[in-house]
């Protein structure tokens, strides 16, 4: 796969927009960190390659958090952009239809937790047993969290969304 963050961060704000849910720039955050663990977990690769750290108030990619922190709590109103310095174009990266995969697994985490507003997704992020409960150290700043602690919690975290899930593809009182 060659996305960035943006990438992930514009699929859900697409979706958001489509379906006129408000995604705050933590919202947002959380709902990147969770497509990334998806995909480690059901397609075994990274969607991009960017480090996620564990912060205060959950895992943030940088990127991500750098281009959307002037929205506070506010709802975020544009898109993530890329500026190619050869062409001086300024694009909206966006995830190809024709990846199927990634955007059968980004619509899935995007069903699963677009009705969760910001402060639960970040309690979600904070379980025991997290990966960012894992590493977090409120002495510390910017402790990456590492693919290996990311992929078996999401690995079981996928597995509950599936036997929890009835008949038709809708999901019968699970979480998360």
């Amino acid at each position: 796969m060659n996305y960035s963050a943006g990438h992930i961060a514009n699929f859900m704000l697409d979706k958001g927009d489509k379906e006129q849910r408000a995604i705050s720039p933590m919202k947002l955050l959380k709902l990147v960190y969770m497509a990334y663990g998806w995909s480690l977990a059901v397609l075994d690769e990274k969607l991009f390659d960017e480090t996620i750290y564990a912060w205060a108030h959950g895992p943030v990619v940088r990127s991500v958090y750098d281009e959307f922190k002037h929205f506070g709590k506010a709802p975020i109103d544009c898109f993530s952009t890329d500026f190619n310095l050869e062409t001086f174009e300024i694009t909206i990266p966006r995830v190809p239809a024709s990846d199927t995969e990634v955007n059968v697994v980004l619509g899935k985490v995007w069903g699963v937790y677009k009705h969760f507003d910001a402060w639960a997704l970040r309690g979600i992020t904070h379980e025991a047993g997290s990966p960012w409960q894992s590493v977090y150290r409120p002495d510390a700043r910017n402790i990456p969290i590492p693919d290996n602690l990311i992929k078996p919690y999401f690995k079981s975290k996928v597995r509950q969304y599936l036997d929890n899930a009835d008949g038709t593809g809708s999901v019968r009182s699970a979480r998360n």
